[in-house]
């Protein structure tokens, strides 16, 4: 019979291995501390400052402050120097307000009321296999947003940190060049469609979102350079999708179980213009026991929207049931892959 071998095998026993991970999160939220204060923006990049005029600035507790920083510098985001003063590191410029690609909002995010709510209902969430907020709210987390837009205007600033990072890397990895129009579905402030039109000056694209997004979508100053060639369209993409000749999706399908993903690639299938293409833009699950990202966001996925992470089969499948083949995976595009696929 096989053995898996221990990763952690040379490094420390493996209760205290165990003790590091479950403490982890206070790591997390120290970090999410930092960003909703504002610490980041307070230190400048290149001059260090003192706890002192840090607290005055973020109006916080000079000693609790210094706490954190401390905590903070052990791990490497912030330095403290030799006269007290702490600097930025790598590790901590992306939590300013300005960094690109910025985390700030992300890590906010993760302290939201509703998110910390459904993660400690993880127990119910796996012996029921239903998300979380279905327990907490009442309701499906996209419907918590509908009702709650303060949290969905929230949830957007983090999905477009995270783009910041990933839509350059999707648009350099594929040609567009080839398409007319396309359609950047469930596209939140539109950071991935202006890297795309920035990329490929002779396309026109379109943000299709949720209604309640559509006044984020189009105060937001992302698409504003690409107005003469760029729309934002609200709808339902249960319902319909606009017609186009290529349609991109990240970070979406996960969010969905295979019967609603199917009927949102379905109406793709529906409105695609003959020789047009399906991106969809996800991390694909690995091997077996290898430490894979997609791995935990897959227990995001679970809690959260009631999603979950695929393989290539599983993406395979899905496609074949909406009207598609699978045609190819493109790999080293940052944390994912683009999931290509025609017609059929």
């Amino acid at each position: 019979m096989s053995q898996t071998a221990d990763p952690h095998a040379g490094g420390p026993p493996a209760h205290v291995a165990l003790l590091q991970m479950l403490t982890a999160k206070w790591l997390s939220t120290a970090i999410s501390t930092a960003a909703i204060l504002g610490i980041a923006d307070q230190v400048a990049v290149d001059q260090p400052v003192t706890v002192a005029d840090l607290a005055a600035a973020t109006k916080t507790n000079e000693s609790a402050l210094y706490r954190l920083l401390r905590a903070l510098s052990s791990v490497g985001i912030f330095s403290e120097l030799e006269d007290g003063r702490f600097a930025h590191t790598p590790l901590s410029v992306p939590l300013r307000s300005d960094a690109k690609p910025c985390v700030r909002n992300m890590a906010m995010m993760l302290m939201e009321d509703w998110h910390v709510k459904v993660w400690a209902e993880m127990p119910w969430s796996v012996q029921t296999g239903q998300p979380a907020p279905l327990k907490v709210y009442g309701m499906r987390g996209f419907d918590y947003f509908s009702q709650h837009p303060e949290a969905g205007v929230v949830f957007n600033d983090a999905m477009t940190d995270m783009s910041t990072a990933e839509a350059p890397l999707i648009a350099a990895a594929y040609d567009f060049s080839g398409f007319t129009h396309i359609i950047d579905v469930a596209g939140g402030l539109g950071m991935l469609l202006a890297s795309i039109l920035e990329k490929t000056p002779g396309l026109r694209g379109t943000v299709f979102e949720m209604p309640y997004f559509i006044e984020q979508v189009r105060s937001s100053p992302i698409l504003a350079p690409y107005t003469d060639r760029c729309d934002v369209v609200g709808g339902d993409f249960f319902v319909s999708v606009p017609p186009a000749d290529c349609y991109i999706m990240k970070h979406i399908i996960h969010d969905w179980e295979d019967e609603k993903a199917i009927a949102i690639l379905k109406n793709c299938r529906a409105s695609i213009a003959p020789g047009g293409k399906l991106l969809v833009v996800e991390r694909v699950v690995g091997a077996r026991n290898v430490p894979q990202f997609a791995k935990l966001m897959d227990l995001e996925m679970l809690v959260a929207p009631g999603g979950l992470e695929r393989t290539e089969d599983e993406f395979r499948t899905l496609f074949t049931a909406a009207g598609f083949r699978l045609d190819r995976v493109i790999s080293g595009v940052g944390p994912q892959e683009i999931i290509e696929g025609s017609p059929v």
